[in-house]
């Protein structure tokens, strides 16, 4: 028995569609037959695992750096925010200050006198 293969053009975001509309069986039959898939989205959540537990680390060594006490929310931070303002910033807000100071030579910052236990960044 022979089976004709017609090829028709598909996006990509056409085949995501399709995917989003399939049963939990017919994915885990799809998986089975491009175990690719399986293994890139392992891939991916060892990575995002592993970041994860890297900036876990590094926030129990700078608490363990500030003596066990959290910043206060009233610390000056950048820019002449404090620390509590950028945190009550959206992500889209942080990630616009962040392109503008990546911006900024470093020769061209102001000094600002900090405290005796401050962490150099």
């Amino acid at each position: 028995m022979e089976t004709n293969v017609f090829t028709l053009p598909v996006s990509l975001e056409q085949v995501a569609a399709v995917i989003k509309r399939m049963h939990p069986e017919d994915r885990q039959r799809l998986l089975a037959m491009v175990p690719e898939l399986a293994a890139e989205a392992l891939k991916q959540k060892k990575l995002i695992d592993d970041a994860n537990q890297a900036v876990k680390q590094l926030k129990e060594e700078l608490l363990s750096e500030l003596g066990g006490e959290p910043l206060s929310s009233d610390e000056p931070f950048l820019d002449g925010l404090t620390l509590g303002q950028y945190l009550e910033l959206s992500e889209a807000e942080r990630a616009k200050l962040w392109d503008e100071w990546s911006e900024v030579a470093l020769e061209d910052m102001e000094e600002v006198e900090v405290h005796p236990n401050a962490l150099p960044a």
